[in-house]
């Protein structure tokens, strides 16, 4: 057997790369065209007790004018480049703006819907340009470019892009006992709640979405599904440690609700920017789950998805040149010590939330005696 090393960032070859593309591009419309769809519904009170479904496309107009306008400044953008390098003629066949239109639609689909257009236009424009361009184009970038393009927004303008009252901000003030709350699992997976951005939308969808993907060969199922269990176990945990029989809907409302799924679909196993081992890929999945976490429950902030990402990325070329050889006994390994760390953590967490920082330590101290 021919063993091939290379080192990040890599792409595949281009037919494979431009498959890839193609199949998240159709991802990428279907999201799109439902969440537009569902946010046109909403729930109406017919009485003190009776909600009614109604619909209005009208509540649907600032998204999708956000989504053209992420589209064409992303194309724009590729276009005026490519005539300064006078490459504008591969613009001529449609497969040239598939990958523009795939970075406009998530950087727009990332953002709240009460986002001003020109914070979308200065984010698409940061991220294609700062974040792919200059890099060397598609498949030569250390970091998704669609996240440094969000993560400009988010820390440039804040106020304009801030959401209240999504279910996670709702959990933080339930988990300081500040409020108590009901959520309605049926809007939850409709997505038919206040959302963080306008691609955190119905969670069956999504699913439906990741399946695809999934049959597509264009998820890598290691690194993803090694993020959602992550969050899941710390969910669990923590919310066993802080509400006690309300540990299964905290750990529903993190999976289902803001950036989880959304990012376990389209940003977890971006091919790019992820890590090219199979021990690897499992390190980086728990590594952003547990960044996600921290941040939700621990930080300000009501959504860590986008941080733990790029923290991901930046820690990819050390993992690929870490782990070069793949085989059971690591994996094994791999595995046993991510779940203790996970657990270390989680337990940790719990214990700070409830200030019970002694507890955290001798917890701890216990599961290292072990080890």
């Amino acid at each position: 057997m021919e063993f091939k090393m290379i080192k990040p960032p890599y792409k595949y070859n281009e037919q494979r790369s431009y498959k890839r593309l193609l199949n998240l591009h159709i991802a990428l419309l279907i999201v799109s065209f439902f969440a537009l769809v569902l946010k046109a519904f909403y729930f109406e009170s017919a009485s003190e007790e009776e909600f009614k479904l109604s619909f209005d496309i009208l509540r649907s107009f600032d998204s999708f004018l956000l989504l053209i306008v992420g589209v064409l400044t992303s194309v724009i953008v590729e276009i005026f480049y490519s005539l300064n390098e006078g490459t504008v003629e591969k613009f001529y066949q449609y497969k040239s703006y598939v990958d523009p239109i795939n970075t406009g639609l998530l950087i727009a689909l990332l953002l709240p819907s009460n986002t001003p257009i020109y914070v979308l236009a200065l984010a698409v424009i940061i991220g294609v340009y700062i974040g792919k361009i200059v890099f060397g184009g598609y498949g030569y970038y250390i970091f998704n470019p669609v996240l440094v393009g969000v993560l400009f927004a988010q820390i440039s303008f804040s106020t304009n892009t801030l959401v209240s009252g999504t279910p996670l901000l709702v959990l933080k003030d339930v988990l300081s006992g500040a409020t108590t709350e009901t959520f309605n699992l049926t809007r939850l997976l409709l997505g038919h709640y206040t959302a963080i951005a306008i691609g955190s939308t119905s969670a069956i969808l999504l699913l439906l979405v990741f399946i695809y993907l999934c049959v597509t060969k264009v998820i890598d199922l290691r690194s993803t599904l090694s993020f959602l269990l992550t969050i899941i176990l710390i969910s669990l945990g923590v919310g066993y440690i802080t509400l006690g029989q309300g540990a299964l809907n905290f750990s529903l409302i993190n999976l289902v609700t803001g950036l989880t799924l959304f990012g376990a679909v389209f940003l977890v196993g971006e091919a790019v920017t992820s890590p090219t081992t199979r021990e690897t890929k499992i390190i980086y999945g728990v590594v952003i789950g547990v960044m996600t976490m921290l941040v939700r429950l621990l930080g300000d902030a009501a959504e860590g998805v986008v941080f733990a990402v790029l923290l991901g990325n930046l820690l990819t070329p050390f993992m690929n040149r870490t782990v070069t050889r793949s085989n059971k006994k690591r994996l094994i390994k791999t595995v046993t010590y991510s779940l203790l760390i996970v657990i270390i953590i989680t337990i940790s967490i719990g214990f700070i939330l409830q200030g019970r920082l002694q507890e955290s330590y001798e917890a701890m101290a216990f599961i290292g005696g072990i080890l």
